[in-house]
């Protein structure tokens, strides 16, 4: 497998994975997508700018693939996941309404903000081009009645949509190779299936629920890489949506490493010891090394001379950051999990969507919570919307 595991200072005798009840299948891991009608739906269009506008599951599994693979992506891609009033007025200056391509994302068609920031493009003569369901919300009745063309939002969770036409589509509209995706997400759900009683995602899972019965109740994720950060908010939504619920789970936040190290790393250290930490890096970065000019080699860094970081691979400068907070960690006996890729492929980071989608439902079953629902996020949306009338 390219997702590479470690964990430490979590006791494998006692772990709770051997207490898991078998389960079925979730739905999202049996779904296919139709991604030859992706591709003849975008072949059909002419557009240099794509818009996507979406909010949660809607748009942060793709907002994951856009990060990682921006410089392969054949058109300009903006998201959108506000009203933001100035957001969007900088938006129509900058993009010709004859080059763009509008996408709002929702499940229910009912999300107001992505209702909001459709009309302000429609208002302003941009073509939509929507994903939703073939429901009674809103966006598809926007689709009748301007005969819009638009491809279906299938009936899974938004967050767990991320290899499904939710995420794929606006993928391939922006060029990003979606066959190699699926491929790679359909492999992983093959490998985490709870019908394998023992597995990867499982393990994870394990780990950070046993952490949090001993008190860590907070996890703390670095992100050692510019292209995995995407799927910092994806990770996120994923565990706090699935898994925290009746007074369960655990609080998730990050940044990228090593800025983080900068602030973040005095909490973990020197505030209250209730801290896991999730590492996510790669061994997959672009070769470059450290050239210092002659007449600067003798100049003093700490201990050293800058002499000494020429012909230094930048990778390793930065995996030297991550190994020296992980080996500080061991040495307090703090627990920490590390998940490493060895490529940065699109069928890898496909495998890691699906990755993150099972050890959020593992997560959950282990506290016997219901994944796929979220009982506690519609009343802010319901009470947010009905101020805009007050």
């Amino acid at each position: 497998m390219s997702i590479q595991i470690e964990i430490d200072h979590v006791n494998e005798k006692t772990r709770s994975v051997q207490k898991l009840p078998r389960k079925q299948k979730p739905d999202f891991a049996e779904y296919e997508p139709d991604i030859e009608n992706i591709i003849e739906k975008r072949d059909q269009k002419e557009y240099e700018n794509l818009v996507v506008i979406g909010n949660g599951g809607s748009i942060t599994s793709f907002r994951a693939y856009l990060y990682a693979f921006l410089r392969e992506a054949e058109k300009n891609v903006r998201l959108v996941t506000t009203m933001d009033p100035d957001y969007l007025n900088t938006l129509k200056r900058e993009l010709d309404e004859e080059e763009t391509l509008i996408m709002p994302i929702s499940k229910s068609g009912e999300t107001a903000g992505v209702i909001e920031a459709s009309l302000f493009f429609m208002d302003h003569g941009y073509e939509l081009f929507p994903v939703t369901s073939d429901n009674d919300g809103a966006l598809r009745n926007i689709i009748e009645e301007r005969d819009f063309d638009w491809i279906e939002h299938p009936d899974v969770g938004g967050r767990f949509s991320g290899l499904t036409e939710t995420a794929l589509v606006p993928a391939a509209f922006a060029g990003i190779d979606v066959h190699e995706i699926r491929e790679g997400g359909e492999e992983i759900y093959e490998k985490l299936s709870p019908e394998n009683k023992y597995n990867p995602a499982l393990n994870v899972a394990s780990a950070l629920y046993d952490s949090e019965k001993k008190g860590f109740d907070q996890v703390f994720t670095p992100f050692y890489s510019s292209r995995l950060f995407g799927f910092y908010p994806l990770f996120v939504q994923l565990m706090h949506e699935t898994v925290c619920k009746e007074g369960e789970g655990q609080t998730f936040y990050g940044d990228m490493g090593p800025e983080c190290q900068h602030h973040t790393n005095q909490r973990v250290f020197g505030g209250d010891e209730n801290v896991a930490t999730m590492f996510f890096r790669t061994d997959a970065h672009e070769m470059q090394t450290i050239d210092v000019p002659q007449d600067l080699k003798n100049i003093e860094l700490r201990d050293r001379k800058l002499k000494d970081l020429d012909g230094i691979e930048l990778s390793e400068s930065l995996k030297s950051e991550y190994q020296g907070v992980k080996d500080a960690m061991d040495e307090a006996d703090m627990p920490n999990i590390t998940i490493n890729l060895t490529d940065v492929s699109h069928k890898t980071l496909g495998m890691l969507v699906g990755f993150m989608q099972y050890i959020a439902v593992y997560s959950a079953w282990l506290r016997d919570v219901d994944p796929f629902n979220q009982p506690d996020v519609e009343k802010s949306k319901q009470i947010g919307f009905e101020e805009r009338f007050e």
